[in-house]
C-alpha cells in the first residue's frame, strides 16, 4: 500500500495549522479579544494618545480650600445663585450639581437659585437616569429650576466591570422623550448644535462612544469655587467659556476610575464631563469596528507568522514573530491616535505567540518521524562497513536525546562510509573524477591530481565545469564532444557494457589514454552524474612500439651481417684463389664485429631504459677525463686530435657511473667516427642555472635540420649519405637520450652542414655539492 511522502504529510500539517491558528484569532478578535487585557492594554493606548486641554473649556471646582472658606457642604442655593451672576459671559454653563428636592431650611433660596438662573440664561442642569440600559424613569430638578434652565442632560456614567468609565452614553429615550447628555446639551446651548449633532451620529446605535481623555487627571483647566466667587477672575476671562461646575472636594461628589487615572484614585465625573466636550469640540471620539474587521486585525498577523514559519529558518522566524508581537502594539496605538479606531490587539497577540510553539512542536514531530523513516531505511540498504555500532530506529515514544544519539551514530556511518569509498577511489591507481548531472567536478582521486600535475596543470577545483578540463586533455572536437554527452547522460551504453564512453585517445603532453564515463543513478534511478576515468597506457604502447622496431631490427639489421657471413662462406666452398682467401675472411671479420657491436648497443640500451638507477655523488670531470682518455688512441691512428677544454672545474653530479660513461663515450665515439682526418674534437664542461654542461664539438660534416628532430630515436641513421656508412643501427644517441632523461637532464645538438657539431649533455648538479 502506498504511504504519503514525509514533505506532504508535513505540508498538510502545516496549512491545517495555520487555518487553525488564524481561525481561532479571527473568532476571538470579532468578540473583541479577551476582555480584562484588551481593557489594560486600552487603557494604557489611550493615556499615550493625550491632546492639549481646550482653553474654552472651564472647571470651577468645588474644591477643599472653597470648602474651608464657605463652610461644609452643602452650601446655601444662594451662594450658587451668587456664582451664576459672575459668569453672564460664559457660552453656557453646566451645573453638575443636583436640586432634586426643595430646600427647607432656607426657602427663599430656591427662588433666587433660579431668578439667577433666568438672568443667566445659558445654564444647562443635570437630570439624573435610573439605569442607561433601557431607562424607565428621569430624576429632574426643581421645577422652578427646570423651567428656568436653558437645557437640561443626564450625567450618568456607564461604568465598566471593573469599575471604570471607559464609554459615555450620550442619548437616551425614556417614556419615548430624548433625553441627552449633558455635553451635548451645553453644546446646543453654546451655539453649537452642528458638533453635536456630529458627534451623535458617529456613536454606536445604543448611543455610546469610547471617550477620548485628553489627559489625566486634572488635565482640564480648573479654577477654585471661592475665587470665581470672590470675583478673582475677571469677565473677559470668563467671556465665550464652557463653564462647568461640580464638586472637586476629598471625599465630595463622584469620582470614577478611568484609562487616565491610574496614578491616581480616579477622576470627578465633572472632569469626565469636560472631556466629552472637548471630544465633541474637536470632532474626536474612539470607535470600536464591526467584529469582522477586528477578526481580521486579529487573523492577519497569525497568518503573516505561519507564512515566516514556513519560509524561514528557527531562528529567523522567531524574530519575525517577536517583531510581530511588537507591530501588533504599534499598529493599534497608531490606529487609535490617528485613526481613533481601537482594534483589541490581545485575540491577534496569543495567536501569534501560539504560532512558534505550535508550529516547533509540529516542526519536531515531522523531524523525528521522519529522521526514525531514513534510520530504518539506512539500517535496511547500508551494512556497517566498518566496526561502528549498528543504528537502531527509535520508538515512538523515544526523547529527542535518544533519537538524536541514533542519527549522531547513523551520521558516523555515512561518513564511515564515505571515509570507505573515498579512500577506496584514491587508492586506484588510475586517475578517476566524479562529476554531478551538471558536468560540474565534484570529487579527484590523488591519482587524477598527479595526472594534472605532469600535465603541466593546476588541479581540478572542485565544482569546476568538465568542458574546462576537456580542453586541456582532448584535442579532438569530435572525441570532446562524445564525452561531453557521456558526462550529460546522453552518451549510449552499448548491450551489457556498464561504460556510456570507452575512448583511446592522446592528451596534450602526448600520453596514450584510454577514458571510460560510467554513469551514476539515484535510488529512484534518475541521472546523477558520471565516474571518468583515466588509466595511462603510454607504456603499453611504448612497448608495442619498441616491439615493433626490435622485431625490424632483428628482421633487417641482424639479419643483413647474417646473410652477408652465409654467402661469403658458400663463396669460400664453391672455392677461390688463395689471394680473394684473405680478403674474404677480412669481410667476415667485419661483418660479425658489427653483428656483435649492434647486440651490445640494443642491450645497453635495454638496460638504460628499463634498469634501476643506483644514484652516487660523482666527479663529472674525472667521467669525461677518463672517456677522453679512452678514445685519444683511436682519435690519433685516424688523425684526429681530441682535447680537453681546461681548466674543468669540479662538476659533482648523483647518478649510475656506468650509463653517464658509456653515454659519455658513445658521443666522443660517434664524433670520432663521422670527423674527417686532420680535424680537431674539443671536449669541455660549462655551468648553466642548476646544470652541469658537458659539450662535444666537432669539424665534421654536420647535420641538416630536418635530420636534427629525429637524430635520438632509436634505428635513425641520418646524413649516411653525406657522412659515409661507419656501421652501427642508430641506437648509441638514443642510449645517450635515455641515460639524459633518466638522469633528470637532457642532450641536444647544434649543427650546420659543413661546419661541424656541437653535442651537449646537460645533467643535474648534486643537491649538496662541496
Amino acid at each position: 500500500m502506498a504511504t504519503a511522502d514525509p514533505p506532504d504529510r508535513t505540508s498538510r500539517s502545516g496549512l491545517w495549522l495555520t487555518i487553525a491558528l488564524a481561525v481561532l484569532a479571527a473568532v476571538l478578535g470579532s468578540l473583541n479579544g479577551l476582555g480584562r487585557f484588551d481593557q489594560i492594554l486600552y487603557d494604557r493606548a489611550v493615556s499615550a494618545t493625550g491632546r492639549a486641554a481646550d482653553p474654552d473649556i472651564l472647571i470651577v471646582a468645588i474644591d477643599d480650600t472653597s470648602i474651608d472658606a464657605l463652610g461644609r457642604w452643602p452650601w446655601r442655593r444662594a451662594v450658587h445663585a451668587a456664582l451664576l451672576d459672575r459668569l453672564h459671559g460664559a457660552r453656557a454653563v453646566g451645573m453638575d450639581l443636583i436640586f432634586a428636592e426643595a430646600d427647607t431650611v432656607n426657602p427663599n433660596d430656591d427662588r433666587i437659585l433660579a431668578d439667577s438662573i433666568r438672568r443667566n440664561g445659558r445654564t444647562v442642569l443635570p437630570v439624573v437616569l435610573d439605569r442607561l440600559n433601557r431607562p424607565s424613569s428621569v430624576s429632574t430638578p426643581l421645577p422652578d429650576l427646570e423651567a428656568a434652565a436653558a437645557s437640561k442632560g443626564f450625567i450618568n456614567a456607564r461604568i465598566d466591570p471593573d469599575g471604570a468609565v471607559r464609554e459615555a452614553v450620550l442619548t437616551a429615550q425614556v417614556a419615548g422623550e430624548r433625553w441627552n447628555h449633558m455635553a451635548i446639551s451645553m453644546l446646543e446651548v453654546g451655539g453649537e448644535a452642528q458638533r453635536a449633532q456630529s458627534l451623535l451620529r458617529r456613536a454606536r446605535p445604543d448611543g455610546s462612544i469610547l471617550i477620548p481623555y485628553a489627559g489625566p487627571t486634572a488635565h482640564v483647566r480648573t479654577v477654585p469655587y471661592l475665587s470665581v466667587l470672590r470675583g478673582d477672575l475677571s469677565p473677559e476671562a470668563l467671556r465665550g467659556k464652557y463653564v462647568l461646575i461640580g464638586a472637586w472636594a476629598t471625599g465630595l461628589g463622584d469620582a470614577y476610575p478611568t484609562p487616565v487615572s491610574h496614578e491616581v484614585s480616579g477622576m470627578a465625573g465633572v472632569e469626565i464631563i469636560a472631556n466629552l466636550l472637548q471630544a465633541a469640540r474637536d470632532g474626536i471620539i474612539f470607535q470600536q469596528p464591526p467584529a469582522w474587521w477586528n477578526g481580521l486585525f486579529s487573523a492577519l498577523p497569525v497568518l503573516l507568522a505561519c507564512l515566516a514559519l514556513w519560509r524561514l529558518s528557527p531562528k529567523r522566524a522567531l524574530l519575525v514573530c517577536v517583531a510581530l508581537l511588537a507591530a501588533i502594539l504599534v499598529a493599534a496605538l497608531l490606529l487609535l491616535a490617528y485613526g481613533n479606531f481601537w482594534f483589541a490587539p490581545t485575540a491577534a497577540l496569543l495567536g501569534v505567540a501560539l504560532c512558534y510553539p505550535l508550529w516547533s512542536w509540529r516542526s519536531q514531530e515531522a523531524a523525528l518521524r521522519y529522521m526514525d523513516n531514513e534510520l530504518r531505511r539506512l539500517q535496511r540498504e547500508y551494512p556497517p562497513v566498518l566496526n561502528e555500532a549498528r543504528a537502531q530506529a527509535a520508538g515512538p515514544s523515544a526523547s529527542l536525546e535518544s533519537r538524536v544519539g541514533e542519527l549522531r551514530r547513523a551520521l558516523a556511518r555515512v561518513r564511515n562510509l564515505r571515509r570507505f569509498l573515498a579512500d577506496g577511489l584514491d587508492g586506484m591507481p588510475d586517475a578517476t573524477l566524479v562529476f554531478d548531472q551538471d558536468g560540474r567536478m565534484r570529487f579527484r582521486n590523488q591519482a587524477a591530481v598527479m595526472y594534472f600535475q605532469r600535465l603541466g596543470m593546476r588541479p581540478p577545483r572542485v565544482g569546476r565545469p568538465a568542458i574546462h578540463l576537456l580542453e586541456k586533455t582532448i584535442s579532438d572536437p569530435a572525441t570532446r564532444q562524445r564525452v561531453v554527452e557521456a558526462l550529460n547522460g546522453q552518451g549510449p551504453v552499448v548491450g551489457t557494457s556498464p561504460w556510456s564512453a570507452d575512448l583511446e585517445l592522446r592528451d596534450g603532453a602526448g600520453r596514450d589514454l584510454i577514458l571510460k564515463c560510467a554513469p551514476i543513478h539515484t535510488a529512484e534511478g534518475n541521472f546523477a552524474g558520471t565516474v571518468a576515468t583515466l588509466t595511462d597506457i603510454s607504456r603499453i604502447r611504448q612497448a608495442e612500439r619498441q616491439r615493433e622496431e626490435t622485431l625490424r631490427f632483428i628482421s633487417h639489421d641482424m639479419r643483413a651481417p647474417q646473410s652477408s657471413i652465409l654467402a661469403l662462406v658458400e663463396m669460400k666452398q664453391e672455392g677461390g684463389s688463395q689471394e680473394g682467401q684473405s680478403e674474404t675472411l677480412t669481410r667476415i671479420a667485419t661483418l660479425a664485429r658489427r653483428t656483435l657491436h649492434l647486440v651490445d648497443d640494443f642491450v645497453h640500451l635495454t638496460r638504460a631504459e628499463s634498469m634501476t638507477i643506483s644514484a652516487v655523488e660523482l666527479d663529472l670531470s674525472s667521467l669525461l677525463q677518463d672517456a677522453v682518455d679512452e678514445f685519444w688512441a683511436s682519435a690519433q691512428k685516424r688523425g684526429i686530435a681530441l682535447e680537453l677544454r681546461l681548466p674543468l672545474p669540479v662538476a659533482y653530479i648523483r647518478g649510475d657511473q656506468t650509463l653517464l660513461m658509456r653515454a659519455l663515450c658513445n658521443l666522443i665515439d660517434n664524433a670520432i667516427k663521422y670527423s674527417p682526418p686532420q680535424t680537431r674534437i674539443e671536449c669541455g664542461i660549462g655551468e648553466a642555472p642548476g646544470f652541469w654542461r658537458v659539450g662535444i664539438h666537432d669539424q665534421g660534416h654536420g647535420i641538416a635540420a630536418e635530420d636534427q628532430a629525429r637524430l635520438f630515436e632509436p634505428f635513425s641513421r641520418v646524413g649516411v649519405e653525406t657522412r659515409g656508412d661507419v656501421g652501427g643501427a642508430g641506437l648509441g644517441l638514443a642510449f645517450v637520450r635515455t641515460v639524459a632523461e633518466r638522469h633528470g637532464g637532457s642532450v641536444e645538438v647544434s649543427s650546420e652542414l659543413g661546419a661541424g657539431s656541437t653535442f651537449t649533455l646537460r645533467l643535474p648538479m648534486a643537491p649538496e655539492a662541496p
